[in-house]
């Protein structure tokens, strides 16, 4: 059985090509089919450096025993790669698991290269990975890298990663994933690419908002600290999660306030309820900032930060990765305090 490359197909019939027998697995958004010598893999989307190089695929864990058994062997089984979309799967072709990565002894994910590149004109319709949305609350961490992976995939890395050495984790982490990119650090509020002490209250200064007026501190021990404002009341304000899920929740909210793509406006809650219905809202406590309560939606390409002082209205900022994804914000009639867009393909 054959099926051309970059053909929509069934799911069925996508895993028929590991042959009669095939043992069939789910893991952590993706799909497979164990024939005795080839595997497929049906993933949620192409995402991380896939869409900047259009030869990857990137599989998260968790992952059945058997994938990474076949995949970790001397003799690795031949791989079709499909991208899961809403009217059925597309054909990657063939591919080749070239990176396998652990974590804690576990693994972690999978990287795919295709044999053929994906063409640029298909890539707007694969959706990118949203696989990083069910790591929020178990590894935080790990949603954070998969994130930017994914949103800032286009820009290339500068590797201009600062000392590393006596830092928390999940900020070790954060500044491996920018590899010295502005963009990441961020413009509405910014990390900065080395924490300073110095604070009266000892505490580690590691960023600031765009004005300078608010500084987010952390505390000097521990691997995992607590996080507080200066400058949003009259004394230290603290966040509600710990280090590694603000650093996370931070990135979302630059995601949608510093995106070249998106818009900004006041909403009322029937308003914002429309904006966020095809979204899944992050699963962390609400942010302090912009607002009292700031929380993040996300879909395939796109961020939106809500953030509610007033009981009446909402600030809503959203980023998105695509210009075509702007066009159902477009059709809401909401009054745009700003909104940027590009020349759409028609």
């Amino acid at each position: 059985m054959e099926i051309e490359l970059w053909a929509m197909v069934g799911e069925p019939e996508a895993l028929a090509l590991a042959g009669p027998g095939a043992t069939l697995l789910t893991g952590a958004g993706a799909a497979y089919a164990v024939g005795s010598d080839t595997l497929v893999v049906i993933g949620g989307g192409v995402s991380g450096e896939a869409h900047a190089a259009a030869e990857e695929m990137i599989l998260p864990g968790p992952f059945p025993e058997l994938i990474e058994e076949r995949l970790a062997g001397m003799l690795r089984p031949v791989v079709h790669a499909f991208a899961r979309m809403p009217d059925g799967c597309l054909a990657l072709g063939a591919a080749q698991a070239t990176e396998l990565s652990y974590r804690r002894g576990a693994l972690h994910d999978i990287r795919l290269r295709f044999e053929a590149p994906v063409p640029s004109d298909l890539l707007g319709r694969v959706p990118p990975g949203m696989d990083w949305l069910d790591l929020a609350v178990d590894d935080p961490v790990g949603a954070m890298e998969r994130f930017i992976a994914s949103w800032y995939a286009e820009i290339p890395e500068r590797r201009e990663t600062p000392a590393a050495a006596g830092l928390p984790t999940a900020l070790r982490a954060f500044h491996r994933a920018a590899a010295g990119r502005p963009e990441v650090y961020g413009m509405t509020s910014r990390i900065y690419p080395e924490p300073f002490a110095g604070h009266p209250e000892e505490l580690i200064t590691f960023g600031q908002d765009g004005d300078g007026v608010v500084t987010v501190l952390m505390e000097p021990d521990g691997d995992d600290p607590r996080v507080y404002y200066d400058g949003l009341s009259d004394r230290l304000l603290p966040e509600r999660e710990r280090l590694s899920r603000y650093l996370l929740h931070a990135t979302l909210a630059r995601a949608a306030m510093d995106s070249p793509l998106g818009g900004m406006a006041f909403v009322d809650r029937p308003q914002a309820r429309r904006v966020i219905a095809p979204l899944r809202r992050v699963p962390l406590q609400p942010m302090r900032w912009p607002s009292l309560f700031s929380r993040c939606y996300a879909g395939p390409g796109t961020v939106v930060l809500i953030g509610e002082d007033d009981a009446d209205w909402f600030e809503m900022y959203v980023g998105v990765r695509r210009p075509g994804l702007l066009r159902r914000l477009r059709k809401l009639g909401l009054d745009w305090e700003s909104f940027t867009d590009s020349a759409e393909p028609e």
